[in-house]
């Protein structure tokens, strides 16, 4: 059975519709770049050391937890509804995992992994996620003082409705 090893909660003011979790590695800036053009393609990317999600909008916060297990977590059928589950794999080098959008500074200084350096399965779960988007599609189409009161009212949403991202780390080996 998989055992929750850590679980940490922030708050991402994503820039261009994108934020990444990612390790310093050799190339983590051309992996950050490259998960990013994947993610802006596909809604979620992964390169090397980088996993890159794109959000409903850029004008509101949206909620992450990163989630590290001992094995592959389990979605289990009562789990709430979700907008899309995307899996993949990223290597960590050194040892630690970033949010580079986040607005937590141990967050994008780095968060020590349990199980240490190596490589990882990665899991996103989107949640709010299509409900934010038809907000912001829908308040594009009125006027701009219209827009301006939809955009201020995104801003301002509780978390449980706000769009919100649940990463799941665990370890798939070890680097030699």
């Amino acid at each position: 059975m998989p055992v929750l090893s850590s679980k940490l909660d922030t708050v991402v003011s994503a820039s261009y519709m994108m934020f990444c979790l990612y390790s310093h590695a050799a190339n983590a800036q051309r992996d950050r770049s490259e998960a990013g053009r994947l993610a802006f393609a596909d809604g979620v990317g992964f390169a090397a050391s980088a996993v890159g999600v794109r959000t409903a909008t850029e004008v509101s916060r949206a909620f992450v937890s990163v989630e590290t297990w001992s094995r592959m977590p389990r979605i289990l059928p009562e789990q709430r509804p979700f907008d899309f589950a995307i899996e993949g794999r990223v290597d960590f080098p050194d040892d630690c995992w970033r949010v580079d959008e986040s607005l937590d500074s141990p967050v994008r200084c780095g968060i020590e992994l349990p199980s240490g350096a190596g490589r990882y399965g990665a899991r996103v779960i989107a949640y709010n996620h299509n409900e934010v988007l038809d907000r912001f599609e829908m308040a594009q189409a009125g006027t701009d003082e219209e827009f301006a009161a939809a955009l201020h009212e995104m801003r301002r949403l509780i978390p449980e409705a706000a769009e919100r991202y649940q990463i799941q780390l665990w370890p798939l080996g070890r680097q030699g």
